[in-house]
């Protein structure tokens, strides 16, 4: 019997390592990006924080800084809880973002969990949340930002569907990204990257019924399923892709895993991610063009 009690002690602290490992090392997924006429650049992505900063191999900022990252879009979920907005926003400070950081709030920017119930936050309560992003974010409420990289237009949409129903088209048309500058039509320059944010991966409908183009649309929210078993994530997102998605006209719909935990304090077949585009101009193909992940400990 002592020794049927050993093994089961130790099988169970095996397993216990094991799913602090899931939860608690990032893994960086690179993908290489080719679209015609864009600038080259690097995006990072990051998604449903819920309040987690620091992790066995290294804080967030740290792991993101590595890349020189040109633009970081988060997308959502900063914090389970409004009290550890304070030290999200530090650690987000930390990151060196050539052209800043971008923001689309998520669902749980609109309310807060306490023990097993939700909150949701009064209008004054989320106007004081959402002064406290712009202290270190651009936020996109349904809503555009240009960038310049290396003389070229790179426009960044925000979808708002923190709230389902809450998302609009307000994206600039093509017009906004000409330069008219000698006064002749054949001056203008259309933009030659559009970058869509969200935190749902449900916007994906709407963009279609509204027939928005694009070419990198990055959204979170679903965890990647956080506990995956046999390769499958099970449960509400059992049918949303995870990953990146290449459509017919070239445009790459990405599905973070997220960095957090939401129910459930711990991953399983499924950790933490960041997301880095490298994107390049090419003149004859466009697309994914390699896909890898790696985790260091340095």
């Amino acid at each position: 019997m002592a020794l049927w009690g050993i093994l089961v002690v130790f099988f169970i602290l095996i397993f216990l390592g094991m799913l602090s490992f899931h939860t608690w090392v990032v893994k960086t997924t690179v993908c290489r990006l080719q679209k015609p006429h864009s600038p080259a650049c690097t995006i990072v992505h990051i998604s449903d924080l819920h309040g987690r900063t620091r992790f066995w191999n290294g804080r967030i900022s740290r792991l993101i800084n590595r890349w020189q990252p040109d633009l970081v879009c988060v997308t959502g979920d900063l914090t389970s809880r409004s009290e550890q907005l304070t030290h999200v926003l530090n650690e987000l400070g930390r990151i060196e973002s050539r052209f800043g950081l971008f923001f689309v709030p998520g669902n749980y920017e609109r309310e807060e969990r306490r023990f097993l119930r939700k909150r949701k936050f009064a209008t004054a309560e989320y106007e004081q949340l959402r002064e406290a992003w712009l202290s270190r974010m651009t936020v996109l409420e349904n809503a555009a930002a240009f960038v310049q990289i290396d003389g070229r237009p790179v426009m960044l949409y925000g979808f708002d569907n923190s709230i389902y129903g809450n998302e609009r088209n307000n994206v600039p048309d093509q017009s906004a990204f000409m330069d008219h500058s000698n006064g002749t039509a054949e001056s203008a320059n259309p933009a030659p990257l559009t970058v869509f944010l969200a935190h749902s991966p449900r916007i994906q409908r709407f963009i279609r019924q509204e027939g928005l183009a694009y070419d990198l649309l990055l959204c979170g929210h679903t965890h990647g399923g956080q506990v995956r078993l046999f390769g499958k994530t099970w449960g509400v997102y059992r049918d949303v892709y995870t990953g990146a998605k290449t459509d017919s006209d070239g445009s790459v719909f990405y599905v973070t895993r997220g960095l957090g935990t939401v129910k459930l304090p711990f991953r399983w077949n499924c950790f933490p991610e960041i997301t880095v585009f490298y994107i390049s101009p090419v003149a004859d193909k466009s697309g994914v063009e390699k896909h890898s992940e790696m985790q260091e400990f340095s």
